[in-house]
């Protein structure tokens, strides 16, 4: 059994990656902006030595990779998750390397490293969230790990002097020799800070991911009541359009009614031609066949006329259901029935007819030489009744449509397009659902489920 969404969790995702990503991208140039007037202003006017040539490199980078991700962001509708991932973690490293040669663990703006983890955890799944986490942690961490006296023998050109004076000339990066340098109390304290990152880190995602799982709980019901609501006001048209039907249509079949059987009478009494008698009897039955089609509009908009729940065995359902075909259609279904012996408190003739919609669509789906196949069978949970055929198939955008109501592929006057949708209210009103399972050229099956705590009583 599949539990029905409105749309996946994913799916969900993207539309808010796609909305936020021109966002996002305009946060880079931002970014990217203040960055190139903040190192200009620190290499030009405060005469602090950095390494210009490595710098500016990053933020060309940076630059260069946008422009890329708004060229594809233009291209594509939907933003992939792997592409926003992509942009996430690349944004991390490229922050991680641009404090690196701007000060590495005493840079002030190493909180910068939370917006991506925010985003991460409000945009992305909890798998690519957490891997971005993990993976921003262990980048900020690196400041920590990394050896200065290794980085010592990497020769690296640095434009000026370098801070902290000529005791650290011989050192790769001065921020990091000028760490080497600090009072244990200064190193435990950024070390300190890199513990409390980590925690505050971990705790927005945690929290975050929980809130954000919660709303989308929350728009998902609210989605799901929407649409039930939706339906329970096209019944509730179809409740209307039946009964005006039948208020319309009882009276004068009923005159019929009366005036057939006294014609018929009088016919029997007179000796009269037996085609006359047989043509009263065809005038009753028509009769009769349009009170039936009467109760069955009543009991497609939902409203059995009062009919009572009945108990009846699965066995006797099918056996009932396979009664109302005729002969050369009843040769071409194969019933599998795997629930037999089970009883069950239902509207029967609601179900039996419910079976038999199902059964006339295998049918008419499928070539004469084809067969359509009844199962019957059962879990802890629910009762499955499943009919497939060996028709043409359905593609997908009528796969997704076929339960709505008046939506049909047949010829015009050959059907309403009410049965699936039909069969799937009649399915959830016993606690179960309808679900389609279809491929071009492989024919259809066509599965409700009736949960066994509101139908079993044996």
């Amino acid at each position: 059994m599949q539990k029905k969404y409105p749309m996946s969790a994913w799916q969900a995702k993207e539309t808010n990656a796609t909305i936020a990503f021109s966002w996002l991208l305009l946060l880079r140039w931002g970014a990217v902006l203040c960055q190139a007037i903040l190192i200009l202003a620190a290499y030009s006017y405060l005469e602090i030595a950095i390494p210009i040539i490595f710098v500016s490199a990053i933020i060309v980078f940076e630059a260069v990779s946008n422009l890329f991700f708004s060229y594809l962001h233009r291209l594509n509708k939907i933003i992939p998750e792997w592409l926003f991932g992509l942009v996430m973690f690349l944004d991390v490293i490229l922050l991680t390397a641009l404090l690196y040669y701007t000060g590495g663990p005493m840079n002030p703006f190493t909180f910068l490293y939370l917006v991506h983890i925010v985003l991460g955890a409000v945009l992305m799944r909890p798998n690519w969230s957490w891997s971005l986490t993990v993976f921003t942690v262990m980048c900020y961490g690196s400041f920590f790990i990394i050896d200065p006296e290794l980085l010592g023998h990497l020769p690296l050109m640095l434009p000026g002097g370098f801070i902290g004076g000529p005791e650290i000339e011989a050192t790769c990066h001065p921020a990091l020799a000028e760490y080497a340098l600090l009072s244990d109390h200064m190193k435990l304290h950024l070390k300190g800070m890199l513990l409390a990152f980590a925690i505050s880190a971990l705790f927005i995602v945690f929290f975050v991911g929980r809130i954000q799982k919660a709303l989308e709980e929350h728009q998902q019901t609210l989605v799901s009541l929407e649409e039930e609501r939706a339906r329970s006001e096209k019944l509730a048209s179809l409740a209307n359009l039946s009964a005006g039907a039948a208020h319309e249509f009882s009276t004068p079949l009923s005159t019929i009614a009366v005036a057939a059987g006294e014609m018929l009478h009088q016919l029997k009494d007179g000796k009269i031609d037996q085609g006359l008698i047989d043509d009263a009897l065809l005038i009753k039955d028509q009769v009769k066949a349009c009170k039936d089609i009467l109760y069955q509009m009543a009991a497609d908009a939902g409203k059995h006329l009062g009919e009572a729940l009945e108990k009846h065995s699965v066995e006797y359902v099918v056996q009932h259901t396979l009664n109302e075909f005729s002969a050369e259609d009843q040769a071409r279904i194969r019933v599998e029935n795997e629930a037999a012996a089970i009883s069950i408190l239902v509207p029967f003739r609601t179900l039996v007819r419910t079976l038999k919609g199902l059964l006339k669509n295998g049918i008419e789906a499928s070539q004469p030489s084809f067969q359509v196949s009844l199962r019957c069978f059962y879990d802890d949970t629910f009762l499955y009744f499943q009919v497939s055929d060996q028709g043409s198939g359905m593609d997908q955008e009528t796969r997704s449509r076929a339960a709505e109501p008046f939506f049909t592929t047949k010829e015009q006057g050959k059907g309403l397009g009410l049965g699936l949708f039909l069969a799937q209210n009649v399915a959830e009103q016993f606690g179960g659902g309808l679900t389609i399972s279809s491929q071009e050229s492989a024919g259809t099956s066509v599965t409700i489920r009736f949960a066994l705590d509101h139908i079993r009583i044996a």
